[in-house]
């Protein structure tokens, strides 16, 4: 079974649990490189994300814990996914941590500069509070930075699945149907400007501010 076959099945199912309004998809079926920037509302994102786009090859990056699970991993080893560690275990120290992430970002530009669509979360993680928070997060900075020619950047703001069974939001709500949105947008001059001119902490500031507008 390929991507794409997969990407089909789960839109499928989604659809049978959540009404999905996509806008903006459009800007994905140009012939350039794009480089998706989505916020990190609840677990599922990455899946619901794929399902929408399923015939576009974005290469994701999932974490390790992920790239081992039996179901999650077969699916992101399809998608020719890039393994992130777990910059937070323990044992990691933070110059490990550091370089870890550097290595990342430069995997990245490089799959960007082959002309392979490209996809992570610039927060690194599940949101924990009612707004998306990035922080001093360094990897969307460095390669926005170094971004190859002919890339587009598309930054993703998904709404709908807080407080739902995926989310670490409290209090659960339990809904049957829920209506999730999606929202694309090119900001490739955006990033580009910010990247040069900011500090990495302003520059998450900036996507911050546009992926909690309401």
């Amino acid at each position: 079974m390929n991507r794409y076959t997969i990407g089909k099945i789960f839109k499928f199912l989604f659809r049978l649990h959540y009404d999905i309004q996509v806008t903006g998809e459009e800007l994905l079926r140009d012939t350039s490189t794009h480089l998706v920037l989505p916020n990190h509302t609840a677990y599922v994102d990455p899946l619901i994300l794929f399902s929408q786009v399923w015939w576009l090859p974005i290469r994701p990056m999932g974490d390790e814990f992920f790239m081992r699970h039996k179901v999650y991993g077969y699916i992101l080893r399809k998608a020719d996914a890039i393994e992130v560690p777990d910059l937070n275990k323990s044992a990691m120290t933070r110059a490990e941590g550091a370089t870890a992430a550097g290595q990342l970002s430069r995997i990245a530009i490089e799959s960007l500069a082959e002309g392979k669509q490209i996809c992570f979360y610039p927060s690194g993680h599940v949101k924990l509070v009612d707004k998306e928070i990035i922080g001093n997060r360094r990897m969307a900075y460095e390669v926005c930075r170094e971004l190859p020619e002919n890339v587009r950047v598309i930054l993703c703001r998904m709404r709908g699945l807080e407080s739902s069974r995926w989310s670490k939001l409290k209090p659960k709500q339990w809904k049957w149907r829920r209506t999730v949105t999606m929202v694309f947008e090119d900001h490739t001059s955006d990033v580009k400007t910010w990247a040069q001119s900011l500090t990495r902490r302003e520059f998450n500031e900036r996507l911050e501010e546009w992926y909690n507008r309401q």
